[in-house]
């Protein structure tokens, strides 16, 4: 199919930053930022942002999948990067993390408590399962494949029903992250190409043709998990997700507004790769995608950082998963997945 003005979207910037200009500088923070973390207990970990005085906060496993992924896709793209020294910093660091026990959620410099860490979530191990994949050939293959097989045992269930959490240590809050919901359609996503599960079919039929009433629009991340997961099914098995995917998204853009960077991310790179697969290609959607991209734009500082809340915002944060979507956002050809 036509990519339906996708890379007129990608492309246009306001005057002064290219979309080219803009992937660059954000890959530039994300390889060479202090969201690596280069020393200590947990070097090799990534950041999941730097705080207002540019120190890492903590260090996310979660997010560590997400920039193994990134730096896949990345190297695919700019062949001049190297990317292995990251990638096996990042390995080394889960293979130290995980020689006792599944990670934490997270870990804190300052050594604070946090009700994530009260149990361990199938969304982020998936998340790291999926990065291990994608880095294949990058890195030495017995510690990728050793830190997969025991990622993708304790994320897989038994039965036919994927938990939310596994090893729950505490009560935890109700928030969406914490009961089923249709954002697990992007865990299951996550494995398909790794494992043909029960498990993940019967959590893609158990939320599939349900997102849109199911879905809180007050928790936009949340939902736009949910049809990132509805797009990845499509491109992989599914077709019709795809078509529930579209009809959801023009139903929740009214609702997106300017307070999260990756939220703004997020919707932008499925309204691109909707466009890129043949959906939203009335001529209106080109000028909505664009003003988001240019929302996105305004959250980002000459250095590659990407603020996570507006910059009238204090204190302020850069976040390590924001830019990693935002990255995404700024190519010059067709968006067709997302990380």
């Amino acid at each position: 199919m036509s990519n339906g003005g996708a890379e007129s979207i990608l492309m246009a910037t306001s005057i002064g930053r290219t979309g080219a200009d803009l992937q660059f500088a954000i890959a530039n923070w994300l390889l060479n930022s202090k969201v690596r973390v280069r020393s200590g207990t947990h070097a090799g970990g990534i950041a999941g942002w730097l705080n207002e005085h540019g120190e890492p906060e903590f260090v996310y496993p979660e997010i560590a999948g997400y920039y193994l992924s990134w730096l896949a896709a990345a190297a695919a793209l700019h062949h001049e990067l190297n990317v292995c020294p990251a990638a096996t910093a990042i390995i080394e660091w889960l293979a130290s993390i995980t020689s006792a026990r599944l990670p934490c959620t997270r870990y804190y410099f300052d050594d604070r408590n946090d009700w994530r860490n009260g149990a361990t979530f199938t969304f982020d191990l998936a998340i790291l399962c999926r990065g291990l994949h994608a880095i294949r050939g990058l890195v030495s293959e017995q510690p990728r494949r050793d830190l997969l097989r025991i990622f993708m045992f304790h994320t897989l269930p038994a039965g036919d029903v994927l938990p939310v959490y596994i090893n729950k240590s505490h009560e935890l809050p109700d928030c969406w992250s914490t009961r089923p919901g249709p954002f697990q359609l992007k865990t299951a996503a996550a494995l398909l190409p790794l494992q043909d599960h029960p498990a993940i079919w019967d959590t893609y039929y158990r939320w599939s043709g349900r997102v849109l009433e199911d879905i809180d629009a007050g928790d936009l991340h949340a939902a736009c998990y949910a049809l990132e997961g509805l797009v990845q099914f499509g491109a992989l098995a599914k077709s019709e997700a795809l078509f529930e995917a579209a009809s959801v998204f023009e139903v929740l853009f009214a609702d997106i507004d300017d307070q999260r960077s990756d939220v703004i991310a997020q919707a932008l790179r499925l309204g691109c790769v909707l466009r890129s697969l043949g959906f939203l290609q009335a001529g209106f959607w080109n000028d909505r995608l664009a003003e988001l991209r240019f929302l996105l734009e305004s959250f980002i500082d000459d250095s590659g950082a990407v603020l996570f809340r507006p910059p009238r915002y204090t204190p302020r944060h850069f976040n390590s998963w924001a830019a990693i979507f935002a990255y995404q956002c700024f190519g010059g050809t067709g968006l067709t997945v997302v990380i």
